[in-house]
């Protein structure tokens, strides 16, 4: 196994106008204890739906950039350096406001949601990948996210 992962090392995989993934750690390096995703946020848009996750906690560091949080109930932004802690069972989304691209560093524990990200990146039907949402345990809330894309427009890319 490799120690050092450089930067910009990693696959790419989704829309430039979007969210795009680059998978740094895959959950089967870490015997599914970790996986690390660096998400790649065109200007105006929305990475996710406003979704909770019931298995998998969250860790969120900006490398650069802003980018505005929904947890809960309240909505966040953050800028570089600052790090985003998403638990479990806590509803979220995110995304870029802003004019300028923003990158963020996730940490998923356990690993295995990136599976995920990898099979909407690479084009997989959509009632596939929402088999794999939904046997990850992870339940979207579209109704919500509506007004968050309307208030900021954004979109998916």
């Amino acid at each position: 196994m490799e120690q050092i992962i450089r930067a910009g090392e990693g696959e790419v995989l989704g829309a430039e106008a979007g969210c795009r993934d680059r998978f740094k750690v895959d959950a089967a390096r870490t015997e599914s204890r970790l996986a690390i995703v660096e998400h790649l946020l065109a200007p105006h848009c929305i990475a996710a739906p406003v979704h909770v996750h019931t298995r998998e906690d969250e860790f969120s560091f900006i490398l650069d950039g802003e980018v505005s949080y929904r947890l809960g109930d309240d909505e966040h932004v953050a800028r570089a350096g600052d790090l985003v802690v998403k638990p479990r069972g806590q509803w979220h989304t995110f995304w870029n406001a802003a004019d300028e691209p923003a990158r963020v560093l996730e940490m998923i524990t356990p690993g295995g949601l990136e599976a995920v990200f990898r099979a909407m990146g690479r084009g997989v039907p959509e009632d596939q990948v929402a088999a794999m949402i939904d046997a990850s345990g992870c339940t979207g809330d579209p109704e919500a996210t509506e007004p968050i894309v309307a208030r900021y427009g954004l979109t998916w890319g």
